[in-house]
């Protein structure tokens, strides 16, 4: 079994669950985020180190201001000494970058890795032919091929049946469909190409709809998943010095991947735009909470770039305010009251 027939197993696996093909994509993203958990509280951890040596850290960028290649190899042994990394926040990121690719040939052509041949007139990756005039092949249109094993399995299970005799209906989730794209919305295949399609990718076509009205929710998601993308790298960036020169490159790099994947996602199948925007809005959650568990440290470093101030000392001869005062000659806490000043006028008289 090939790397995109194993999403194809999944997600028929969850869809036998529950029928219901954009529930199998998000019950896909929860699975993928548990397996990536031991990664994330990896990545907590290391985080939380960091703030504990960012004094240590700011003290060898005093001392090599001048000498920045000397300054850099302290600093990586440093972070080796602690078991750190300064750009840990990256790597659950990218994990997610073969998934993302897997889903996307899988929700495009799903029949394609569940033991079909492409129709007549299309390549074995369904794409010179098919997409060169801006159509993708039907489930319909496909052929079963003679397989066995677990290719077997996948050609007999419900989703694929599902597809082969109601891909629309499949495809509809929440008034939205996951096959279609909002670049595909937006320029919408010509009326000449439609009509040299088979029926069944005709009205696969036509049922994503066109014009600017037609692609608003498909837009809003992909806005959705770039503010997702933003904010959960705004929450890991929250917790470390702002003047380190990790986390500039990590605020550089947590500014171009939201725009980078809008980019993508505007031409992506929704589906795959659907499994990112549950991929964020998990690790929002778990973040959260994880952070939540695991309080800022407070170092001088940190305390010292957000202008804070720490703990005060209270001033050499006078003690802060509402302490008490020390003890007085016959064992008393309080001072002896002050005579009143009438008093000192008897005494003169």
């Amino acid at each position: 079994m090939g790397f995109f027939e194993v999403f194809s197993a999944a997600l028929t696996g969850f869809y036998a669950l529950i029928p219901s093909f954009g529930l199998a994509i998000i019950l896909l993203t929860v699975a993928v985020r548990l397996l990536l958990l031991p990664l994330s509280i990896k990545q907590t951890r290391s985080m939380r180190e960091m703030q504990r040596i960012q004094p240590e850290v700011k003290k060898l960028q005093q001392k090599y201001k001048g000498d920045r290649q000397k300054m850099n190899e302290e600093l990586m042994a440093l972070y080796k000494e602690h078991g750190v990394n300064p750009f840990g926040g990256c790597a659950p990121l990218l994990f997610q970058f073969p998934v993302l690719i897997g889903l996307f040939y899988v929700i495009r052509t799903p029949l394609n890795y569940m033991g079909y041949a492409p129709p007549p007139g299309c390549s074995e990756e369904v794409t010179s032919e098919c997409i060169s005039t801006g159509l993708v092949a039907a489930p319909a249109d496909f052929v079963a091929r003679n397989v066995s094993g677990v290719l077997d399995t996948l050609q007999n299970s419900r989703l694929a049946q599902d597809l082969v005799e109601q891909a629309v209906r499949v495809n509809d989730f929440l008034g939205i469909h996951l096959n279609c794209s909002a670049s595909g919305i937006l320029r919408p295949p010509s009326g000449a190409a439609l009509g040299q399609a088979p029926e069944a990718t005709r009205d696969l076509a036509l049922s994503c709809g066109s014009g600017l009205g037609s692609a608003l929710p498909y837009l809003v998601l992909v806005l959705l998943m770039g503010f997702t993308t933003w904010y959960q790298q705004k929450q890991m960036q929250a917790r470390q010095d702002p003047n380190s020169p990790q986390n500039a490159q990590m605020q550089m790099f947590g500014r171009i991947m939201p725009i980078m994947l809008m980019f993508f996602a505007f031409t992506f199948p929704t589906g795959v735009v659907l499994y990112w925007l549950t991929t964020n809005l998990w690790t929002i959650g778990q973040q959260r909470l994880m952070l939540h568990a695991a309080p800022e440290l407070p170092t001088a470093g940190v305390d010292a770039a957000r202008g804070g101030k720490g703990p005060t000392k209270p001033q050499s001869g006078k003690p802060p305010k509402g302490a008490p005062s020390k003890p007085t000659a016959d064992g008393s806490d309080s001072p002896k009251p002050k005579p009143h000043p009438s008093s000192k006028k008897k005494k003169r008289r």
